[in-house]
């Protein structure tokens, strides 16, 4: 494989002058430039990037900034940015803001300052306003999965219909039979904020003759040890609970371990339902019912979006991907156990 000092020997400079030739920046002759871009592409020095960084001013590396990449969801969410970004020629820079505000501003002007060609933005330690101040400069950036944030007022937005995935998990339990069913959701008891795939599941119920009990309702902050402490929670209620609904797998895995702890079969009597469908998700003991989201389809559709952007076309964003209900062995009718104990 050729090397930058090959390329150097063939157009008669220095390594230094093709370094900074080839990198778009720095002073130095038009022809001189021409010379070793032309002996760089004969010798096959990484011809395609060398010529459209050149002529395009661009490095060929975008930014994703994601809430925590120990949580599954959005590492897979970045292996699906990164192969498509890859097949397009571009390289991933990966931020991780572990829900910190102040860190995720700092990370995307990091990535602003890295002259990345553009950001996709996630929420999580990132506030809505940090991304329109680099949207601001003109870099181009595409805000995904910013749905349930309020008063958010992002352009060229990617997302999902969480509201739809909270009708679909209530509809599914109310099917099955149950009517005393809690939750675990993200959030906390001083800031009870709902989002859409809460909001929607509890006015669901509602609809249906079945309106949550809010002592019922545990709020934890997306993680497995957080998931499990708010499920002892409200597996201590007085009045036995058929089936509870984590707003997250990851959290649903912690609710899953406690009813184990607690003597609770899974889902014979207490039946369980997570939200995202990670890939362990139907390894689990029992597979985890859950609503679908298609990272795959999701992340093509906002690094295609931001791709666009970058090579200056008029864009509009899709209208939010719909998820689905994956029905497995976690979730059953109420009272199983028993009935089958009867015979």
């Amino acid at each position: 494989m050729p090397t930058i000092y090959d390329v150097a020997r063939a157009a008669g400079v220095t390594a230094a002058t093709v370094s900074v030739a080839l990198s778009g920046r720095g002073v130095v002759n038009r022809k001189t430039r021409e010379r070793i871009i032309e002996c760089a592409q004969e010798l096959g020095y990484r011809p395609n990037l060398v010529a459209r960084s050149l002529t395009m001013r661009r490095t060929h590396t975008i930014g994703l900034v994601i809430h925590d990449i120990a949580n599954p969801f959005y590492a897979e969410v970045a292996l699906a940015v990164e192969q498509i970004a890859q097949r397009a020629g571009y390289r991933v820079i990966f931020a991780n803001t572990t829900g910190d505000s102040r860190l995720g501003e700092e990370l995307i002007e990091d990535l602003a300052a890295r002259q990345v060609d553009g950001i996709i933005a996630m929420p999580g330690g990132l506030r809505a306003d940090a991304v329109r101040a680099i949207a601001a400069t003109g870099l181009p950036i595409v805000p995904c999965l910013w749905d349930e944030e309020p008063n958010v007022g992002l352009k060229h937005s990617v997302g999902v219909n969480f509201g739809a995935g909270g009708r679909l998990v209530a509809d599914h339990l109310l099917d099955l039979g149950h009517r005393h069913i809690g939750i675990v959701a993200i959030g906390t008891p001083d800031e009870p904020t709902m989002r859409a795939r809460e909001a929607t599941f509890r006015d669901r119920l509602a609809e249906r003759g079945c309106p949550i009990d809010m002592a019922l309702w545990q709020w934890a902050d997306g993680s497995l040890e957080r998931g499990h402490g708010a499920a002892h929670n409200l597996l201590a209620v007085a009045r036995p609970l058929t089936a509870i609904y984590a707003t997250n797998d990851v959290m649903a895995l912690g609710v899953l371990a406690a009813a184990r702890e607690r003597g609770r079969h899974v889902p014979d009597d207490l039946s369980v339902v997570g939200f995202d469908d990670i890939g362990m998700s139907r390894f689990l003991t029992p597979p985890l019912t859950t609503v679908r989201i298609e990272k795959t389809a999701l992340m093509a559709a906002a690094t295609d979006l931001l791709l666009r952007l970058i090579a200056g076309e008029e864009v509009t964003a899709p209208p939010p991907l719909l998820p689905s209900l994956i029905p497995r062995d976690s979730t059953a009718p109420p009272g199983r156990q028993s009935a089958t104990e009867g015979r």
